[in-house]
């Protein structure tokens, strides 16, 4: 049976069966959520972060000639601290080799099973629930597609000039110098001066919006930026009036603490001086704005039920697990890197080769049950002739790491994570105009090993 299928890239994916009768809220983060960057945002967060560790860290002069590279990878990748390593691993926690860099140096798979003891990572030296521990880090944030490219680049620098480093040190100053570039304003700063050439306008975010509300739906966004980098965003986008649009605008939220402190309280935000009362605040109204606060006090104050919310971000540690875990929200994760995934997946060349992958495991099991010395030769043929169309389907995509979503054989860490932590997963949020908000989204059944679909 042939493997072939046209999948449209404005399709939304569900994880879990959600009826969007039952959603009376939606709510959204603001950065690659409603805002969508141009690849330009990648080239600024990388300069500045270089120019910090320059200046403030004195790392090398010489390192003013590195320039961001957006081929080099992929999100969800995760870094060895202790060992300066880049990698993608599986599902199940195993390392996929072919796909482990020091720097821009491949590892052999020799040095890779040497280093590891096999492919195998254990639970505690791969993660913390943030994915945030000792060892290991995943960079699975649009962010960190520039924080990996700098450690890498750093750390190819450092081998090529045979100067003595400590991966630990590079991962810790390459991190400080990205938070640096957020919270310094530099960034925001930039962008709101040259708001055309970094922000991707969507002719059909105002009718979504405008499609939520006649539908009776509240609206509302919770967002780390501050109000001066949303209002300024929003305004690009939609126009002045875009807040008549939201119930509820929350800046400078923190999370993922929001999520997790308990009744942190709101202060309300005078749009026009951005000054902040210092009165608690006891009900929201709508198209006001405010800062801080938690998702217990939110909820309170709001009246809803977390059942009834949806919420899109694109971070799935920060915008996403503890909602789908504690709280209770239906939660969907904005990936814009799917429409190319889609695109790859569709493609003849694509499908021709899985086809022929498939047929070559179906060959090579058939062979295997014959006991001929022809029947071993021309199983290990198709085993050699398999490796080749698994590297040929990886190149497809990346050619350092592969799709974002599988690897050879299982689905990626970070796939693993959409599916725990997002009820349903698109490309864009616009693309829900494509659906009547009674629609039901199924998640898609899968066989098991040992049943026949």
């Amino acid at each position: 049976q042939p493997y072939e299928a046209y999948v449209s890239p404005n399709l939304i994916f569900a994880n879990n069966e959600i009826n969007l009768d039952e959603i009376k809220v939606y709510g959204f983060d603001y950065d690659y959520t409603i805002a969508s960057y141009k690849r330009k945002l990648q080239y600024l967060i990388f300069d500045m972060a270089l120019k910090f560790l320059i200046e403030d860290s004195k790392y090398p002069e010489g390192m003013q000639s590195l320039t961001y590279d957006p081929d080099f990878g992929v999100r969800g990748l995760h870094y060895d601290i202790e060992k300066g390593l880049l990698m993608k691993i599986d599902s199940q926690h195993h390392v996929e080799l072919g796909t482990v860099y020091r720097g821009y140096t491949p590892l052999d798979d020799s040095e890779v099973l040497s280093t590891y003891g096999g492919t195998h990572l254990s639970v505690q030296y791969l993660s913390s629930f943030y994915d945030n521990g000792k060892y290991m880090r995943q960079l699975i944030d649009v962010d960190s597609l520039s924080e990996m490219v700098l450690l890498s680049q750093i750390i190819e620098y450092f081998e090529q000039k045979s100067m003595p480093f400590d991966p630990n040190y590079i991962f810790m100053d390459v991190k400080a110098a990205i938070k640096k570039v957020h919270v310094s304003g530099r960034m925001h700063s930039t962008v709101q001066n040259a708001i055309d050439d970094y922000l991707e306008p969507d002719p059909n975010l105002t009718e979504l919006l405008n499609y939520l509300r006649t539908a009776n739906k509240k609206l509302f966004i919770i967002t780390n930026s501050p109000f001066s980098s949303l209002n300024a965003g929003m305004t690009y986008l939609i126009g002045p009036d875009w807040r008549s649009l939201f119930d509820i605008i929350i800046t400078s939220a923190r999370k993922p603490g929001f999520y997790t402190d308990a009744f942190h309280h709101f202060r309300h935000l005078t749009a026009s001086d951005s000054t902040t009362t210092w009165d608690r605040v006891k009900h929201f109204e709508r198209g006001e704005v405010y800062q801080r606060g938690s998702a217990q006090e939110f909820l309170k104050l709001a009246g809803f039920k977390g059942s009834e919310v949806l919420y899109f971000g694109d971070q799935v540690y920060r915008d996403l697990s503890d909602l789908a875990l504690k709280l209770g929200w239906k939660t969907g994760a904005i990936i814009p890197e799917l429409e190319r995934e889609i695109e790859v997946t569709s493609s003849t060349n694509y499908q021709r080769a899985l086809n022929w992958l498939i047929s070559l495991e179906k060959l090579i099991d058939h062979a295997q049950g014959i006991r001929s010395a022809e029947a071993l030769q021309l199983s290990n043929e198709w085993k050699q002739e398999h490796q080749d169309v698994r590297n040929l389907l990886k190149m497809s995509f990346n050619p350092r790491f592969g799709s974002m979503f599988r690897t050879s054989t299982k689905p990626t860490y970070f796939s693993d994570r959409i599916s725990r932590y997002a009820d349903l997963y698109t490309s864009s949020i616009t693309n829900f105009l494509n659906y009547q908000l009674h629609h039901t989204f199924y998640q898609k059944r899968a066989a098991l090993p040992h049943e026949i679909m």
